[in-house]
């Protein structure tokens, strides 16, 4: 089972998200899992060019967690694209894959 967690700012901006495991069995042979990896990496990659990612940790395969700062100067509205791109998209996979992904989204104080 993969897990995947969203912390999103009461403005319901992105805080940190993270995941842990994986869908299905085999390392690289399941598209559920497949597919959460390119939404998370891609949401990883989009901060650190925004330069808003704080802290970023993947200890090994099958891990990932990404802190970020604030968005500042006008950058909320980019940032908002990204959570909604990776809410939305994280959302449909658990639908789709209900017994491999396992999706949890908080919202946290600004």
């Amino acid at each position: 089972m993969l897990t995947v967690r969203l912390e999103l700012s009461k403005s319901r901006l992105l805080r940190r998200f993270d995941a842990e495991g994986h869908a299905g069995a085999g390392l690289g042979r399941n598209i559920a899992c497949a597919a959460a990896t390119v939404l998370l990496r891609t949401a990883d990659h989009a901060c650190r060019d925004l330069g808003i990612v704080e802290r970023r940790a993947a200890a090994r395969p099958g891990e990932l967690a990404v802190d970020l700062r604030k968005a500042t100067d006008g950058r909320d509205e980019w940032l908002r694209g990204v959570t909604d791109f990776l809410v939305r998209g994280m959302s449909d996979l658990q639908l789709e894959f209900p017994d491999q992904i396992a999706l949890q989204v908080e919202t946290m104080e600004d």
